[in-house]
């Protein structure tokens, strides 16, 4: 018996909560389905794999991006950086070879010497 009216007390209990739901005012109740996502309308909802660089970085409600395009942004800039450190090394290596032409002509003894130094 005292199974049954702890049973009872607990449907009255869940029916009359169930009854005095409200919202506060200007506000409004809304039925969601597993995985919805309640965004306040004064805040940006982004994806779970969005990640933030820091508070307005760029101009208000922006600021955000998704891992997978931060990923290829990243990878461009690394290979940019890759080719520019090739360049670099090559452009410190055509000067190197300048100057030891350069060098090589000033200090021949003849004209023949001076063109063996360039060729």
């Amino acid at each position: 018996m005292r199974q049954f009216i702890l049973a009872l007390a607990l449907a009255l209990v869940s029916a009359t909560a169930a009854a005095e739901f409200t919202c506060p005012d200007k506000t409004s109740a809304a039925c969601l389905d597993p995985g919805d996502l309640v965004c306040p309308a004064t805040s940006r909802c982004v994806d779970v794999g969005a990640t933030c660089f820091e508070d307005y970085p760029c101009q208000t409600g922006e600021g955000f991006v998704c891992a997978s395009s931060y990923d290829e942004a990243m990878a461009g800039a690394q290979a940019t950086s890759a080719q520019y450190d090739k360049l670099a090394a090559e452009n410190v290596a055509l000067r190197e070879e300048r100057l030891q032409k350069r060098n090589c002509v000033i200090n021949a003894q003849s004209l023949k010497a001076a063109i063996a130094c360039v060729r």
